[in-house]
């Protein structure tokens, strides 16, 4: 075979390459699907005068659920937020909120919060496939620390965006000042 043939077929090659190379992204379309695949809310903490705060020494477990595990927090840890996922296979969940900091570190101080909520399989698409939904209807929560519990969106898809807030009781609150007699 002539060097000109066979230069002319190596170019078609690396042509056919590069083209097939270029429409692969294509092959495997995930522009319809967010980021995140799982429909868990995330909760995002706040003071009594509404500001977004980091509270440090607070240790995220769940309550009653197999295994249960540290979810967020820890020594020297300094929480702005967290996701707090749902069981699909039950009506309600419930976390314990815990505090490790000096004087706080007492399980009488503890805080539950539980969500009362339906789960529903939802089909998004073929690039995402199935995940369940969940619409809470009610939450129920002690007020050792937390003073409030927001639900801004009652529906908890996959989006990820700030679906609860949760007010907790802060020490620069002022207390509300008695009238002089």
């Amino acid at each position: 075979m002539p060097l000109k043939a066979i230069r002319t077929l190596r170019r078609a090659a690396a042509l056919t390459l590069l083209a097939a190379a270029a429409m692969l992204p294509w092959g495997c379309n995930t522009t319809g699907c967010y980021d995140n695949q799982s429909s868990i809310p995330l909760a995002e903490f706040m003071s009594g005068q509404g500001e977004k705060i980091a509270v440090s020494g607070l240790e995220i477990h769940g309550v009653g659920a197999p295994n249960d595990s540290l979810l967020a927090g820890g020594e020297g840890s300094n929480l702005s937020e967290v996701y707090l996922p749902m069981r699909s296979t039950h009506d309600n969940t419930t976390w314990c909120f815990h505090y490790t900091q000096e004087g706080l570190d007492d399980p009488a101080l503890n805080d539950t919060i539980s969500f009362g909520y339906d789960s529903e399989p939802y089909f998004a698409s073929e690039e995402c496939g199935a995940m369940y939904r969940y619409r809470i209807r009610k939450v129920i929560h002690t007020t050792h620390l937390v003073d409030s519990v927001v639900i801004l969106d009652s529906l908890i898809t996959n989006a990820d965006i700030v679906t609860i807030q949760i007010y907790f009781h802060t020490a620069d609150e002022q207390p509300d000042e008695q009238p002089e007699e």
